[in-house]
């Protein structure tokens, strides 16, 4: 019994993730763009970025039958991104404290030398590459949706499209694609969460059940 209600947290718990983290995230966005609520934007953000993680795990474990090595490498470069998004965002948020600090111009060649001295240019230029990971590991989870079959291709499409315009709306600096991008997750991520909360009692938290024939077992050790 206790086993059973801890499944059912987990299920309710990934739907929740599913359903709040891109919600979240185009909610501070929004804030950002029409609000200049850049704080709320960065502390939503983060959080949503945990929830990602969240929803992530949860993708994996839909797939884990029909698509299990697809959904692992999917999962973990999701998982990759979301830590390294939040880096980037505290990244950008000192960097920016930096630059409208008012600091006197030999203050700022001081900061200057400094980056220079301990090789922040060099991260500067490269500690995006990391945040790249995020929406790689969502499209490779809407593939693996897509080969399991277990929620409609509208839901793996809509994932897959706000996973493609994550990185044109960040790094190119494009409102349109960065509010696109939060739509097409959000609308995703919810159709894939009603898939997990319409499951029947018990079917979320099944081990896999394989056929002992040689056929389903070779049919299995390809799926990925």
């Amino acid at each position: 019994m206790k086993a059973q209600t801890a499944t059912e947290w987990r299920r309710k718990g990934a739907a929740a993730c599913l359903l709040a983290a891109p919600l979240l995230m185009l909610a501070g966005d929004a804030l950002r763009y029409w609000a200049g609520a850049h704080h709320s934007w960065l502390v939503m953000s983060k959080l949503a970025f945990a929830l990602f993680v969240g929803a992530a795990l949860a993708v994996v474990h839909l797939v884990s039958e029909r698509a299990d090595r697809a959904g692992l490498a999917g999962g973990a470069l999701a998982i990759v991104g979301c830590l390294a998004g939040s880096g980037i965002l505290t990244a950008n948020a000192v960097l920016g404290s930096v630059e409208t600090s008012g600091l006197e111009e030999p203050a700022m060649r001081a900061v200057e030398a400094a980056f220079r001295r301990d090789g922040v240019g060099g991260y500067i230029i490269f500690y995006p590459l990391p945040g790249l990971a995020f929406p790689l590991g969502f499209l490779v989870l809407s593939y693996a949706l897509l080969r399991a079959r277990v929620v409609s291709p509208a839901a793996a499409g809509a994932l897959a499209l706000g996973a493609l315009l994550f990185p044109v709306g960040r790094i190119g600096r494009v409102e349109w694609a960065v509010l696109g991008s939060g739509l097409g997750m959000s609308l995703g991520m919810a159709l894939i969460a009603l898939r997990v909360l319409g499951m029947r009692a018990g079917e979320w938290g099944r081990l896999r059940e394989l056929d002992e024939t040689p056929a389903a077992l070779g049919s299995q050790a390809s799926a990925g």
